[in-house]
């Protein structure tokens, strides 16, 4: 096949969405007006040529797929080390211990490929991804606003901060706990508008909740030591600062907005400010930044992030 610029494009907007992207956002992307049809025929080419994988049969019959997908091929990772300055040794078949040979080589680059998705976490990851496009897109109507420095949860999970915290138990016994921290993403919003001191910063970390379950301690495993990381010498040295909010995303409804609001007011105190809560339908009605769709601990009032007028805001 003759390797296109698009399709270059196509591979490293897949890479930097932590190796996976669901069919429809390359349909938003990249065939915005051509027919689904048009973009079929071109991903097949990328599929039979190692650029691109998607999922076999065996992975429709065994595993939990939400929709259409695609990842990396070797070919495509390849491609994406050669971006990189690294050089790969080509592979001369598709054999499990040649891949694994391949991938380690990758890794100890700096690489990461994603030879399949978590499929157990996959209608999560897609979901990270629809926020990702929502920020973008968000920013993009508004000249004043720009995105900087997207940080995947691959590159936590691959080097973790780990922060300790102190929690009193039942009996008043003082304990101090250690949890690592994982954000779902972090990146940077960098507002010039009238409305605040030109070029400030906004640094913005992800928690997305899909509400697949109870969650009945939110406010002691995952608030409490949140807060304490935004606070922590570690999270300065990584970021600069310890300036920071938490942007908690379900995709409950209003009960189990109020009860994650809840727990973290009561695990967190007087560091509640530090999270701002909405839902994944809230993210579709409007700009992501500047609509109203926001919600303080201690306010029940919708507000934006960032405001356009003299209107009250977050940021």
């Amino acid at each position: 096949m003759r390797f296109q610029n698009r399709d270059g494009h196509i591979l490293l907007k897949i890479y930097e969405n932590d190796g996976v992207l669901a069919r429809r956002h390359l349909k938003e992307l990249f065939w915005p007006d051509k027919s689904t049809r048009a973009m079929e025929v071109r991903l097949s080419k990328l599929q039979r040529n190692n650029y691109i994988s998607w999922p076999t049969r065996e992975h429709h019959r065994t595993m939990p797929i939400p929709e259409p997908v695609c990842w990396l091929g070797w070919r495509g990772v390849q491609y994406i080390a050669g971006l990189h300055g690294v050089e790969v040794d080509d592979i001369n078949g598709d054999s499990e211990n040649q891949l694994r040979v391949f991938q380690k080589q990758l890794r100890d680059d700096g690489i990461r490929w994603v030879r399949e998705p978590r499929w157990s976490l996959l209608r999560h990851d897609l979901a990270i991804v629809d926020f990702r496009n929502a920020v973008e897109n968000s920013t993009n109507e508004h000249q004043s606003i720009n995105l900087e420095n997207w940080v995947t949860e691959s590159v936590f999970r691959s080097d973790m901060d780990v922060v300790e915290y102190k929690v009193r138990s039942q009996s008043g016994e003082v304990k101090t706990l250690k949890r690592g921290v994982c954000p779902d993403a972090y990146f940077e919003i960098v507002n010039g508008g009238q409305h605040l001191s030109d070029n400030h910063k906004f640094n913005c970390l992800l928690e997305l909740d899909m509400a697949t379950h109870s969650n009945p301690s939110f406010g002691r495993d995952k608030a409490r030591p949140y807060a304490s990381y935004i606070n922590s010498p570690k999270y300065k040295s990584r970021f600069g600062s310890n300036e920071g909010i938490w942007l908690v995303v379900t995709s409950g409804q209003e009960k189990r907005l109020k009860n994650l609001i809840r727990q973290t007011k009561e695990k967190t105190g007087d560091n509640s400010g530090m999270f701002l809560f909405t839902t994944l339908n809230q993210l579709t009605i409007g700009n992501i930044l500047t609509s109203p769709i926001w919600r303080q601990v201690d306010n029940d009032n919708l507000i934006p992030l960032i405001s356009t007028t003299s209107e009250q805001s977050i940021l």
